[in-house]
């Protein structure tokens, strides 16, 4: 009979170290002598020894430990036949021991582009991340500049555009500064075309919510679904930078982006809840004018103009004259 041992990480339970046990024996703790070492402060430096039995069984017996030995979540023991599937427990590292020709599932295909992101080959290279973020600096300018009645407008979108590309190099550098540190690689210019890629989706998405607010302004469903786009694009920029930046499982990644774009949007309601709103009889118009063919508006004639404004004007007065 062999086995293979593995340990495991206490908190998720994932495998962080496999070790097949052909020769015995071999010793276990936290001592750098020790055939398996536990980075384990409640694991003595020299804690447990396996080896074979007459039987020829694998056991595991405790060298006078501290904190023994625990099997199966059972009480404290000094000596522990191991089998197939069984869990001990070494101060608080678990320890998990497997049949060599235990079933594995197979291969995942590797479809995954740069850093393990799902992107076009193109995308992949030096050049396809720098045409990324070309595109974007140009749609904020044009954006910026579409959207001016200045006479400077021109002037005041290049600057638009270059403030923006100066923030988007330093959320690019301290990404790439955790990529060097964590994966060892710096993976600027990826970074920078994944915080690009999803400004434009961002500011092509604000765009479509403006045409909507333009040509339906007493429509209420443009703000939940703003809501909810945004979220998805905030978890989205958070998990592919920490695919890109660190060896997290991809489900771990979304789900820190989960919990970033949850927090975000927690406080961005307590400060919208607690901002005073002052009076004002001035009116508000939250939608911007859009370059619409006048043709295509629903108008009326001066006459209806005039009459609906004599009827306003008349049950203005009966309102006045009611409350005297």
């Amino acid at each position: 009979m062999a086995l293979i041992l593995e340990v495991l990480d206490p908190r998720t339970g994932e495998v962080r170290a496999r070790r097949r046990l052909d020769e015995t024996p071999v010793t276990l703790g936290r001592g750098y002598d020790n055939d398996v070492v536990l980075d384990d402060p409640y694991a003595d430096v020299f804690h447990a020894r396996i080896a074979r039995d007459e039987t020829g069984a694998f056991v595991v017996e405790d060298l006078g430990s501290a904190n023994a030995l625990v099997a199966d979540k059972d009480a404290r023991q000094r000596r522990v036949t191991l089998r197939h599937g069984m869990v001990l427990r070494i101060g608080r590292t678990r320890l998990r021991f497997q049949d060599p020709e235990a079933p594995l599932p197979p291969a995942l295909p590797d479809i995954r582009g740069s850093g393990g992101l799902p992107i076009p080959g193109w995308l992949d290279t030096w050049w396809g991340q720098l045409a990324v973020t070309g595109v974007a600096v140009c749609v904020v300018g044009w954006l910026g500049w579409m959207g001016s009645y200045e006479r400077s407008g021109a002037a005041d979108a290049a600057t638009t555009a270059l403030g923006v590309l100066i923030i988007g190099l330093m959320w690019a550098g301290g990404w790439a500064i955790a990529s060097r540190v964590v994966v060892h690689r710096f993976r600027f210019l990826a970074h920078l075309a994944l915080a690009s890629a999803v400004l434009v989706l961002l500011l092509l998405y604000q765009e479509v919510v403006e045409w909507l607010a333009f040509l339906f302004p007493d429509s209420a469903i443009g703000a939940p679904v703003a809501v909810g786009f945004v979220f998805f694009l905030v978890t989205a920029l958070v998990a592919s930078h920490l695919t890109l930046a660190s060896n997290l499982a991809r489900r771990r990644c979304w789900l820190a982006g989960l919990v970033t774009s949850g927090i975000l949007t927690g406080l961005v309601s307590v400060a919208t809840l607690l901002e005073e709103e002052s009076f004002s009889d001035v009116p508000e118009f939250s939608a911007a004018l859009k370059p619409f063919p006048t043709s295509w508006l629903p108008t009326g004639t001066l006459e209806t103009f005039r009459s609906a404004q004599a009827d306003l004007k008349r049950q203005a007065d009966a309102l006045a004259a009611g409350s005297e």
